[in-house]
């Protein structure tokens, strides 16, 4: 019986010892000594331990998995999310990682190309570009698909927290680790792709948190703006005077939010400040600050169930699945089903958003100088 793992299990769950020990009608003592190894439990209380998390009782007596830290969670903690929360994402994304890394050691691995740089954030992410085989000037329509193929491992997890869209970490032993992005349900495709973006900033510039966290942040955002949008194109498609339709129209182009671009145009000097507070006073008229004109189609990661159906073939056989990574059936089909089929985009993808643009196209929408 290993402790870590019941730990595992409940934190996943997002319940506390106590909580967990009034479902087992047990005393919250019992479960503190459980998960520390100092109590071996009864063959009825493992079997009560199963029922109540849905875990099968293999599960409860593995070893531990693979090393797996923090990452970004640890330091991206926002004041609207719990510490319960936190523990949730992170139970998760352990869990989800172990399944991939069982699976992947069956597999050909993808060669590693995502460097590691110390150049300021906007040259790195133009460095990460041309390494990734991208033109410095174009956009990325098909963002996951470029981060999978460059070896990083971007896996989804079925819950959403607040204000959390993504998190990144390096994962497993040190000399084999390896950049792992983890993305929440939930959320707008173009918020998402700018969290996605902020992450592999961090597994850039930041493999080992050093110095201000702040000022990692800030770095990891100045990546993810050129990354998505190069300074060179942002010149000469941002042409003044910048307004809401003509910004709304470069939304469709590059799969960001209108939020995103106005906020490009005045960290080059594009907009004044006047202007940019004019055009944010406009969106907020709007309304949106909560929700955007012209959806992005969300991207979902593909690698996870890629290695699935090349192990348990098409159909997946997800009893077999479930039985050899040691978990429910119903938790492995919902981790599977939150990865994507193909490709999420395509030419009627891209023919829905060009129908909203012309939605959204209005004189009302000009920017008017104040």
């Amino acid at each position: 019986m290993n402790g870590d793992r019941v730990r595992q299990a409940r934190e996943l769950l997002g319940w506390t010892q106590t909580a967990f020990a009034q479902r087992l009608a047990v005393e919250q003592a019992t479960i503190a000594r459980i998960e520390k190894g100092d109590l071996k439990p009864s063959e009825s209380l493992l079997a009560a331990i199963a029922l109540q998390t849905g875990f099968p009782p293999t599960f409860f007596q593995q070893p531990s998995g693979p090393e797996f830290p923090m990452g970004s969670l640890l330091f991206r903690a926002h004041a609207t999310t719990t510490a319960r929360e936190r523990t949730e994402a992170y139970r998760y994304a352990q869990t989800i990682y172990e399944m991939s890394d069982r699976l992947a050691a069956r597999i050909k691995p993808i060669p590693l190309r995502l460097p590691q740089l110390s150049e300021p954030p906007d040259v790195a992410a133009r460095i990460t570009r041309s390494t990734l085989g991208l033109s410095p000037d174009t956009p990325i329509p098909h963002l996951l698909s470029v981060i999978e193929k460059a070896g990083v491992l971007v896996l989804a997890i079925p819950v959403s927290l607040e204000e959390r869209d993504a998190f990144s970490l390096w994962a497993g032993a040190e000399r084999s680790s390896r950049p792992v992005i983890f993305v929440s349900a939930g959320r707008p495709g173009d918020r998402l792709r700018f969290s996605i973006s902020h992450e592999l900033g961090h597994l850039v510039l930041h493999p080992m948190i050093k110095g201000q966290i702040s000022d990692a942040e800030k770095g990891a955002d100045r990546f993810a703006a050129e990354f998505l949008m190069p300074e060179i194109a942002m010149r000469r498609e941002l042409i003044p005077p910048v307004t809401l339709a003509s910004v709304a129209k470069l939304k469709a182009r590059w799969r960001v939010s209108i939020q995103a671009l106005v906020r490009r145009a005045f960290e080059l000097d594009i907009v004044t400040r006047r202007q940019y507070t004019y055009l944010f006073e406009q969106i907020g008229a709007r309304g949106w600050r909560v929700s955007e004109p012209v959806d992005v189609p969300v991207e979902k990661p593909r690698a996870l169930k890629k290695m699935a159906e090349l192990v348990y073939g098409i159909p997946i056989n997800y009893e077999k699945l479930a039985g050899n990574l040691k978990l429910s059936l119903r938790f492995v089909r919902r981790i599977i089903d939150a990865h994507a089929e193909g490709s999420e985009f395509g030419t009627n993808a891209d023919a829905s958003v060009s129908r909203q643009v012309r939605r959204v196209q209005s004189p009302l929408l000009h920017f008017r100088r104040p």
